[in-house]
């Protein structure tokens, strides 16, 4: 431990002593090129400009040979780290070269040790050895997906103190961290941010966003058409016709009820239309894997129990992200992201209207949050009893008595403004039930299921 620390403080004291810079030379051990003496013990500390590295190579290796190199050998130290300890003899590295051993350190700092015990057995002439510096590249720096690397010095220059940004496809995608993304290559050759960390960003999908303005909007049941990009997470179920949304470029959340009439569905992301023409022309969605909420329970006719309505979805591949396709926010962990009575929020769809058809475009209704007791008040336009129906802290009752969803637009996202950002929208709820279409209508609660939503989608990650 003693000799630990003095060489600790040899090194150390080489280092700080050090004040001028060399870009090449040479070392060699006592008396060389004849034998060297017992008892010898040599430090020699090596600095090149910074930005550089070291290239170190031997051209004679001739040390008394030990198991482990442990009596006689030289020692090459990058501060602390052992780059190697040699000793015996060496043939040349390549054919036709002089050079025995060579080390590449990306520092520009190291430390080179020679020792011998006190008894040699032959005549052993020690060592000889070069270095030069060479300028430290970073490499071409990693291309993020849905993202580019602007080079902010020379066009494609890699070298020490290099500098680039990493920017995203914008408006559709962002970097993951609210840094600048600009980089630079460092010292030891590696690309670090403003905080001199490795960690590469990566370009996430910006949620939440309308890529058309929201109008004020009428009811889904009889209402008024949405503009295309109104709603860029609204995903489409063909059959049983519903909907979902897009919470990433690869994964939706729906109500659990369609996957119960399908449970291999077909999808389409980025409509506004869906009459035949449209969908000839669309191309469904690959889905990967189905997610049913584990406490949902598969519903019977009647249908009075939708408790746990909802479900995830995962694409084969990721979507390309524009215009008319893009994510809805998940809700936040705080009690801001439990919508109060009146709260505003919009609902879209392509369900029944009051002239008890389907609507072949896009529809948007602007409804508020209710109390629980309203829904409950309704008549349904069943022949059940409003009393066999179940209400849960699962669901929310939204609507006004007039505008509303209805028969096929369930799954379709509820979604209010966020409470942090009024730019953007978060999936307060999912359409799953309502007693009378054209009242008041029955939402799952998506803040309820983020954890469940969270864990699900972090497990069949990439």
């Amino acid at each position: 431990m003693e000799i630990l620390q003095m060489w600790s403080f040899i090194i150390w004291s080489l280092l700080a002593c050090t004040e001028a810079f060399s870009m090449d030379g040479g070392i060699h051990s006592p008396n060389y090129p004849q034998a060297y003496p017992n008892n010898a013990l040599e430090f020699w500390g090596i600095s090149v400009p910074p930005g550089y590295g070291i290239h170190l190579y031997f051209t004679h290796l001739d040390i008394e040979p030990s198991q482990n190199c442990e009596h006689d050998f030289v020692k090459v130290l990058s501060g602390s780290r052992v780059e190697g300890q040699l000793c015996g003899q060496r043939t040349r590295h390549y054919p036709g070269s002089h050079v025995l051993m060579e080390f590449h350190i990306l520092y520009n700092n190291l430390t080179v040790i020679f020792q011998s015990d006190f008894s040699n057995e032959g005549r052993f002439t020690g060592f000889a050895a070069y270095y030069t510096a060479v300028a430290v590249d970073c490499g071409m720096p990693h291309h993020p997906e849905n993202g580019a690397v602007v080079y902010l010095t020379e066009s494609e220059e890699t070298h020490y103190q290099a500098t680039i940004r990493y920017v995203c496809s914008e408006p559709y995608y962002t970097l993951n961290s609210n840094a600048s993304g600009i980089y630079r290559c460092s010292a030891n050759g590696k690309w670090v941010d403003e905080e001199e960390k490795t960690e590469l960003p990566v370009c996430i999908p910006v949620c939440g966003v309308p890529h058309t303005p929201i109008e004020e909007t009428g009811r889904i049941f009889g209402g008024v058409f949405a503009k295309s990009g109104n709603f860029p997470w609204h995903v489409y179920f063909y059959s049983p016709q519903g909907g979902g949304a897009l919470i990433s470029d690869r994964w939706i959340v729906t109500a659990a009820q369609l996957l119960d009439a399908n449970p291999n569905p077909t999808i389409y992301a980025g409509l506004f239309l869906v009459g035949p023409s449209a969908l000839r022309e669309a191309s469904p969605l690959d889905v990967d894997h189905v997610f049913i909420h584990p406490n949902w329970t598969t519903a019977t006719e009647p249908w009075t129990n939708f408790d746990n309505d909802i479900a995830l979805l995962r694409l084969k591949k990721p979507v390309t992200l524009g215009p008319t396709i893009s994510p809805v926010c998940l809700p936040g962990t705080s009690s801001d992201y439990d919508p109060q009575i009146g709260t505003l929020g919009f609902v879209t769809g392509w369900g029944r209207t009051e002239r008890q058809r389907k609507s072949m475009k896009l529809k948007a209704a602007k409804v508020p949050v209710q109390e629980m007791e309203v829904c409950r008040r309704v008549k349904p336009d069943s022949p059940a009893d409003m009393l066999t129906y179940v209400f849960t802290d699962n669901m929310i009752c939204a609507g006004d008595g007039r505008q509303d969803s209805c028969q096929g637009d369930s799954g379709g996202a509820y979604v209010i403004q966020d409470p942090h950002n009024e730019t953007r929208y978060y999936v307060a709820g999912l359409v799953s039930w309502g007693p009378k279409c054209g009242t008041y209508g029955l939402y799952t609660k998506v803040a309820n299921y983020v954890d469940w939503i969270v864990e699900i989608m972090n497990q069949y990650k990439d």
